[in-house]
């Protein structure tokens, strides 16, 4: 078995619980990313938290056409489902599409409508 350099792995982002992303491997991966909008519905979230992620990506040298995955939790599925999927939508590269997974679930602030994170290829 190889050994386990942890020098290997960079971590950006870092508040003493969590790191924001970290690369490992020729991969990017984010923390689940939340809005600051609190107030935000659905639209806004979604729009805000990929806007982190954009620029998570811009910092590490690459775009969203780099997604690989995305793992995304709705608060409330039935009720923001397609909305979510408008925005998702228009933010998706064509012919680059990341395969995910929507779940729906409680999120650690209640007024949280959505968290994603993604893995990206470096």
């Amino acid at each position: 078995m190889g050994e386990n350099n942890m020098a290997d792995i960079k971590r950006s982002g870092g508040n003493g619980r969590r790191s924001l992303s970290a690369e490992y491997g020729g991969l990017l991966y984010t923390a689940g990313i939340t809005t600051t909008n609190l107030e935000g519905d659905i639209t806004e979230q979604t729009e805000d938290v990929l806007g982190v992620i954009d620029n998570i990506l811009a910092r590490h040298g690459i775009d969203k056409t780099r997604v690989i995955s995305a793992t995304i939790t709705l608060a409330d599925m039935e009720a923001d489902y397609a909305n979510f999927n408008g925005v998702w939508d228009l933010w998706v590269t064509d012919a680059y599409e990341p395969v995910r997974s929507v779940t729906g679930g409680a999120l650690a602030i209640p007024e949280y409508k959505v968290k994603i994170s993604v893995i990206a290829a470096l």
